[in-house]
């Protein structure tokens, strides 16, 4: 995933500094994502969780950059692309992956120690599949986006 997220820095990357700080922030969240992940070769699955803060920070990460998206990056896809069924048929996708990443956070993000490693791989492992989904459906509207501003130029939200 880290690898298509530095392919669409390349590809869509400099045409406009809010887009530019979404897909930084896009690559900042994957970088935490592999960090829990890399904690299972630490741990027993009987172990307790990695560090409890570091999954708060996540949780918080990942519905600020939902956010971003739904609130602010789609509005200025919308805008600015000719191509609405497209568009409107990828944002419309992203609805189910939004309502996973906010199972997540509200499972884990004011955890206690009572949940098991266990619980909580399974459902990174189902977040990290939502994600590429998602990254995947973005990919599609940045490419819309990027087709039309080859004619005409963004406009900033």
């Amino acid at each position: 995933m880290l690898t298509r997220v530095t392919q669409a820095q390349e590809l869509w990357g400099g045409a406009d500094k809010n887009i530019d700080a979404w897909l930084n922030a896009r690559k900042r969240l994957l970088v935490e994502y592999c960090q829990l992940v890399g904690h299972k070769k630490q741990y027993k699955p009987s172990a307790p969780l990695p560090d409890i803060e570091a999954i708060g920070h996540f949780c918080n990460h990942l519905v600020d950059y939902v956010s971003t998206g739904h609130f602010g990056i789609f509005d200025q896809i919308i805008e600015n692309c000719q191509d609405y069924q497209r568009v409107h048929h990828c944002i419309s996708r992203l609805s189910p992956t939004t309502d996973d990443i906010l199972d997540f956070y509200d499972q884990f993000s004011a955890l206690d120690e009572q949940v098991s490693l266990d619980h909580f791989d399974r459902a990174l492992g189902k977040l990290g599949e939502t994600l590429e989904a998602r990254f995947n459906i973005e990919d599609k509207l940045l490419k819309a986006l990027y087709q039309h501003s080859i004619d005409e130029p963004l406009v900033a939200i």
